[in-house]
């Protein structure tokens, strides 16, 4: 009597383990999270980064995946999860972060999903921060969109006080940083560490926001050498590491530096076109200038960048209703 009793107990336990966050994540109106899973792409961590906060205000993984397709290990997780009724997933990041051959995956295996992104990633902080406080936030912490450090703890500082976080580019407000902020409309900006430029502060100050810098003037500290040094030892390891160290170094070095070079002739007849007129203009150019210069269409030159993209010759930045085009590799020619 005593045994089945005991069993009886273990069994209600164990039941209701599976009862009580199910309750508690329903909440008092009997509502069930609108997101079960986050995804992220795996080879650049900021959207990761970025999803902490609101993973912590869902109470739910972030997986981060291949961003151009599902590998067999990641469907497989992915089922398993699915038969616990977790069945919502929000993707974070454009087609361009996460591909559409990703949700496309995840639709066929009976998924529910949605996408949250922007063209850039302060964009898609951004997008982030006003869909999860649509009334707004008391207090918004941004930091710089380059200094991962940086961002990484203003995640945790989110997640810990239950703010939005918002990036920036590091030399000045972002447009789409600049027009959250105004909607979120805080009674305080905090600023989180190193890479930015005061012109950041000064422009949200601007505004008419108050602003706080937490970590303004971050510094490494060394460790004190020990009193009792071995300097033979020291200096027999320093030239023995700099005999290892400069060849290789130089190896990488000039290996690094034909990777940056790339010749013309490997791009398609368009693309060469646009590549010279963006070097005309000194590698750096309007991407709204590029089809007078090349009697190609936008959509045409939208199309071409994006390859440029992919192939990772040039990198785009929104600045107000237009994209700045840089060309980020030296282009050979032969002509």
């Amino acid at each position: 009597m005593v045994k089945r009793a005991l069993t009886l107990a273990l069994i209600l336990l164990v039941f209701s383990s599976f009862l009580v966050p199910l309750s508690f994540a329903q909440g008092a109106k009997g509502e069930k999270p609108k997101y079960d899973l986050i995804i992220v792409r795996n080879d650049d961590m900021i959207d990761y980064i970025v999803a902490l906060p609101y993973a912590k205000m869902l109470d739910v993984p972030i997986l981060p995946v291949d961003p151009k397709e599902l590998d067999p290990g990641t469907i497989a997780q992915l089922q398993s999860y699915a038969q616990f009724g977790w069945n919502h997933v929000l993707i974070i990041g454009d087609s361009q972060a996460v591909s559409d051959t990703v949700q496309d995956e995840l639709l066929n295996m009976g998924f529910v999903v949605e996408r949250i992104g922007g063209a850039v990633r302060t964009e898609t902080a951004a997008k982030l921060a006003l869909h999860f406080y649509p009334n707004g936030a008391d207090i918004v912490v941004v930091a710089s969109s380059s200094d991962y450090g940086s961002a990484l703890a203003a995640a945790r500082w989110a997640m810990i006080y239950g703010y939005p976080l918002l990036l920036t580019q590091e030399d000045a407000l972002s447009d789409s940083t600049a027009n959250a902020i105004k909607k979120l409309n805080p009674e305080l900006v905090e600023l989180m560490g190193a890479g930015m430029s005061k012109d950041v502060q000064t422009k949200i100050e601007a505004m008419g926001y108050q602003t706080y810098w937490v970590k303004e003037n971050l510094e490494i500290r060394l460790p004190e050498q020990p009193k009792e040094t071995n300097w033979v030892l020291i200096i027999a390891a320093v030239i023995l590491s700099l005999a290892v160290a400069i060849p290789v170094s130089l190896y990488y070095a000039k290996k690094r530096w034909a990777a940056n070079r790339v010749p013309i002739e490997v791009l398609t007849e368009k693309e060469r076109i646009v590549v010279k007129a963006i070097l005309e203009k000194g590698g750096v150019i309007k991407q709204e200038e590029l089809p007078e210069l090349t009697g190609y269409s936008r959509p045409t030159i939208s199309r071409i960048i994006q390859e440029l993209e992919k192939k990772q010759l040039v990198e785009r930045e929104k600045v107000g209703k237009t994209f700045i085009v840089k060309l980020t590799k030296e282009i050979i020619l032969r002509e």
